[in-house]
């Protein structure tokens, strides 16, 4: 079985993980909340999903690496002192709907360098690995005291709409 992995909501209400742009329906207090992590970084949210037509908070991001090798690199690197206690989503791949799915690789900053594919496009196994650039840039980090974006650069699977995540079992990495 295949998986992907979503890091557990501080605030959970239902069984669906919902893209921020569903939220202000029914739970603005959680999308203000969850707006937060964009701060100086707000034109990610407008940013357009290639081959999904919708915008990138009209999606929910998913990781295919296990996000204790994330953890597990950061820490022995240097750049964080140990592996946090983070939660995760660890979701059946196959419960995510093909035909509203796409993979979102970038191996360098900028939308110039953004290659998008249907799911169905990509060999998955290919995703479950850290890549070269992620290691890359985590290694400009080292020593300077700053924290790393986690994801940088590891491939996103990007699914336009909700997910319904009943059945998901839930886990900690450290």
């Amino acid at each position: 079985m295949q998986y992907v992995y979503h890091g557990l909501p501080e605030q959970m209400i239902g069984n669906e993980l919902i893209p921020l742009n569903q939220m202000h329906r029914g739970h603005p207090e959680l999308r203000d909340k969850y707006l937060e992590k964009y701060k100086g970084r707000e034109e990610i949210l407008e940013r357009k999903i290639p081959l999904l037509d919708c915008l990138w908070n009209d999606v929910v991001q998913f990781l295919p690496v296990h996000p204790r090798k994330v953890f597990e690199l950061q820490k022995k690197l240097g750049i964080i002192p140990e592996v946090p206690a983070y939660k995760f989503f660890e979701i059946d791949l196959s419960l995510l709907d093909p035909r509203k799915t796409v993979v979102f690789f970038k191996d360098a900053p900028g939308e110039e360098n953004a290659i998008v594919k249907w799911l169905s496009d990509v060999d998955f196994t290919s995703t479950q690995e850290i890549p070269p650039a992620t290691i890359a840039y985590y290694k400009t980090l080292v020593g300077t005291g700053e924290l790393p974006f986690n994801y940088q650069f590891i491939p996103h699977i990007v699914h336009r709409g909700s997910v319904e995540i009943t059945g998901a079992e839930i886990i900690t990495i450290n």
